[in-house]
């Protein structure tokens, strides 16, 4: 036969690992990464092993290394880590003969959210302080991703269904176990079916303590519907439909497309998250973002005029067309007159101040109302109220119409144009790298974690295409990691 002689798997070989791992292996990278920050933060968080004292932990650098490595290859998983450690060549180099088992790795990502989150912001700093990522230009972008829950949500009506089910089913097996107690002769058969009763109960009476937490969560928080394994999260829409789980935003910087800021939301939408997303880049990155763009889900007027207001940053989004826009197009124009503060109809009938300060989604408006509404031969178009027309005016209307105006130019209009083909491609690329992208960890700061490791990942992806491997090493040794104080 024709074919290649096979090696004798009973041969002895002069091998080690690290002749295995290629010298321009992105694992390389992650592992200096991770010992050079642990090794530049050696009191981080009071880690365990820093006392000689009980039995000995696992090196930080190793753990931190493992999770890296996992996100980095779309392994979420901490069993499946835990296998990797067994099988997988280029992990066994990396932990350098460490096998923890799966609790001990969930256990280490559950409990060092403070560590992993300073690690992706150092990461971050290298980044900007080598010119691979600027801060200053940043696009907002946020996905909806499903919680580690059912997708069923409780309501103080379900619950209050569940709770009587569960007690008719709680009365029906005690009434089987009384009835088989009674009998004398007690087989073998009867016994096992005793027992089965008895377990039976203890899960339904568990199952009971649970609807009652939830049901407590739920008059507390003042939610109307609760996840019981993730009382955190929210009732989203996406293409899935309606599932338990959060809003996460990213900030891409514009050079690059590393992700600069990572922040998990229980807001069910962008509407009020622009304020937000600015304060986490001075937080993260240290950097006041002199450009911000987004899409019209963040077109909150109030927040734009407000963060536009310290002169140190623009915004180029658009805003989602309004409902007095809709009526100009179909010859519905009110025309305001600042001297005499009124609005003027499209029949020539005055609208006068009526309301001076009306509070609404915080924002504040000015009302305006017309009296001269009953023979108006187009009031069927313009208006149901029996009273007559009302329109409000924003207190900051002439900062929005300034901004409007700012956004029909042709450097508004390429910044807008642009934005998708930087902020939208991160989450492709996780949800492609991850698959079914959906959060391992409940509670809202458990899957923050997660998130930064998921960012941590995209970014290494992002940096390995912008030079080698060896090249980056080579700066990563020179650069200091240490967190500042």
């Amino acid at each position: 036969m024709h074919y290649k002689k096979k090696q004798n798997r009973e041969q002895l070989m002069m091998v080690s690992y690290e002749t295995m791992i290629s010298p321009d292996n992105p694992i390389r990278l992650i592992d200096l990464m991770c010992k050079k920050f642990v090794s530049d933060n050696p009191l981080h968080e009071h880690w365990k092993g820093n006392k000689n004292e009980g039995r000995k932990s696992y090196p930080p650098d190793a753990m931190l290394g493992l999770l890296v490595y996992g996100y980095f290859n779309g392994i979420s998983s901490s069993r499946k880590l835990e296998n990797e450690t067994y099988r997988n060549i280029e992990v066994l180099w990396l932990m350098e003969g460490l096998q923890p088992d799966h609790w001990t790795v969930c256990e280490f990502r559950r409990t060092n959210k403070g560590l992993i989150k300073n690690f992706l912001k150092s990461f971050r700093q290298f980044l900007l302080e080598e010119s691979y990522a600027i801060g200053d230009k940043l696009v907002f972008d946020g996905t909806k991703v499903k919680a580690y829950a059912r997708r069923e949500m409780l309501t103080s009506e379900s619950i209050k269904e569940k709770l009587k089910n569960i007690d008719k089913s709680i009365a029906e097996y005690l009434s089987k176990l009384e009835s088989n107690d009674s009998h004398d002769d007690q087989l073998e058969l009867a016994r096992k079916e005793i027992e089965e009763l008895k377990e039976q109960v203890k899960k339904l009476k568990k199952s009971k303590y649970k609807l009652e937490d939830a049901k407590k969560e739920l008059a507390n928080s003042g939610k109307k519907q609760i996840a019981p394994n993730d009382k955190d999260a929210i009732l989203v829409k996406g293409r899935d439909g309606k599932y338990p789980g959060y809003n996460v935003q990213a900030g891409v910087e514009t050079k690059g497309h590393f992700i600069m800021i990572a922040d998990v939301t229980t807001q069910p939408n962008d509407q009020q998250q622009l304020a937000n997303c600015a304060e986490s880049a001075i937080e993260q990155i240290g950097i006041i973002p002199k450009e911000v763009s987004a899409d019209k889900g963040y077109g909150n007027t109030t927040q734009i005029v407000e963060l536009e207001a310290n002169g140190e940053t623009q915004c180029y989004i658009p805003l989602p067309i309004t409902k007095r826009e809709k009526e100009e197009k179909i010859g519905i124009k009110f025309e305001y007159d600042k001297r005499n503060d009124t609005y003027t109809c499209p029949q020539g009938k005055k609208l006068y101040l009526f309301v001076k300060n009306k509070k609404h989604n915080n924002a504040v408006y000015k009302v305006y109302k017309c009296y001269q509404c009953n023979d108006c031969p187009i009031r069927e178009m313009c208006t149901q109220s029996k009273t007559g027309r009302t329109v409000t005016r924003n207190i900051n209307q002439e900062k929005i119409d300034s901004y409007k105006e700012k956004l029909k130019t042709n450097y508004s209009k390429e910044r807008i144009k642009e934005r998708k083909q930087i902020v939208e491609h991160p989450f492709g690329t996780i949800k492609w790298l991850m698959g079914k992208f959906n959060f391992l960890l409940t509670g809202k700061e458990k899957v923050q974690i997660e998130f930064d490791l998921y960012s941590t990942a995209y970014n290494i992806k992002r940096l390995i295409n912008c030079a080698s491997t060896t090249e980056l090493m080579a700066k990563m040794t020179k650069y200091n990691w240490a967190i500042a104080q």
